[in-house]
C-alpha cells in the first residue's frame, strides 16, 4: 500500500505555536521531508526537533534564484524523492514554515505528487504575519477592512501599484522583502505612512524585535527573511 504525503505548517518559529494536528501528524509519519534552500527554510526542522524521535529525514534541495527552469527542476526532483518513499509504503510529512498554502515551496510539490495519483493532505499552520500582528498588538483587519499581502523581495515592492494598494483603507502586509525593505519603507514614508507602519523581526523567535513605526526601525534596523511590515492605511 502506498504511503500518504502531508504538508505540515510548522508555524512562525515558536514550537509552542505548532498545532496539535501538526504534532500528531509529524509523530505518525515515517519520513520527515523539509526544504533545503540554503537559507531560512531550515528553521522548520528546528521548530519540530522535539518530535523527530530519530525519524528518517529527507532534505529536498530547492534553488531560490530567479531562474524558473531551475526552480521547476528542483521541484520535480523533490517530488520524485518523496514519491519513492510513498511507493515503499511510508507516510511522508513535508514541514514548512508558517502555513503550507502561503508562499510555501510545499504547494508546488503537493500538486506534482497529487497529479501522479498519490494521496496528499495539507495541515495548516500559524502564519508569520498573524504571529507578527499578535506580537505587535495590532488587528490585521476590522469591520469591512481589506487585507492585502505583498511579497516584496524580488520586485519594486509596492512599485507601480502603490496608488491602487495604498489608496484603499485597510491593512497591507509587506513580507519576503529581504534587503528591499528599506526601499519599500522609503515609499511608505513619502506617503505619510511612517507612523502607521509597524515592523516585526523574528516574531515569536529568539531575537524578536518589534518596532512601532518606521523612524524607530531606522534607528536600529533588522532586515532579512524574517522581517515584515504591517501598514494601516487610513480612510482619506
Amino acid at each position: 500500500m502506498r504511503g500518504k504525503l502531508y504538508g505540515v505548517g510548522a508555524g512562525p518559529g515558536d514550537p509552542e505555536l505548532l498545532t496539535l494536528k501538526a504534532v500528531s501528524t509529524i509523530q505518525k509519519c515515517d519520513v520527515i521531508a523539509a526544504p533545503d534552500t540554503g537559507g531560512a527554510e531550515g528553521t522548520a526542522l528546528s521548530i519540530i526537533g522535539g518530535y523527530l524521535d530519530g525519524k528518517e529525514l529527507l532534505e529536498c534541495r530547492f534553488t531560490m534564484d530567479r531562474d524558473i527552469k531551475g526552480r521547476k527542476k528542483d521541484r520535480a526532483a523533490a517530488a520524485v524523492q518523496i514519491m519513492e518513499s510513498l511507493e515503499s509504503g511510508k507516510d511522508v510529512g513535508f514541514v514548512t514554515l508558517g502555513d503550507p498554502t502561503t508562499y510555501s515551496t510545499y504547494m508546488y510539490v503537493h500538486e506534482l505528487v497529487k497529479a501522479k495519483g498519490y494521496d496528499a493532505e495539507i495541515v495548516p499552520g500559524v502564519t508569520s504575519f498573524s504571529a507578527a500582528a499578535a506580537a505587535l498588538g495590532v488587528a490585521l483587519c476590522e469591520g469591512d477592512e481589506m487585507l492585502t499581502i505583498i511579497p516584496a523581495r524580488h520586485s519594486d515592492g509596492i512599485g507601480a501599484n502603490a496608488d491602487e494598494i495604498l489608496g484603499r483603507p485597510g491593512t497591507v502586509v509587506i513580507m519576503k522583502s529581504g534587503t528591499n525593505l528599506a526601499h519599500v519603507l522609503g515609499k511608505l514614508k513619502r506617503r505619510g505612512l511612517g507612523d502607521r507602519t509597524k515592523i516585526a523581526h523574528r516574531a515569536t523567535m529568539e531575537g524578536q524585535r518589534l518596532y512601532e513605526n518606521i523612524e524607530e526601525f531606522e534607528q536600529s534596523p533588522e532586515t532579512g527573511y524574517f522581517t515584515l511590515a504591517i501598514v494601516k492605511v487610513p480612510e482619506e
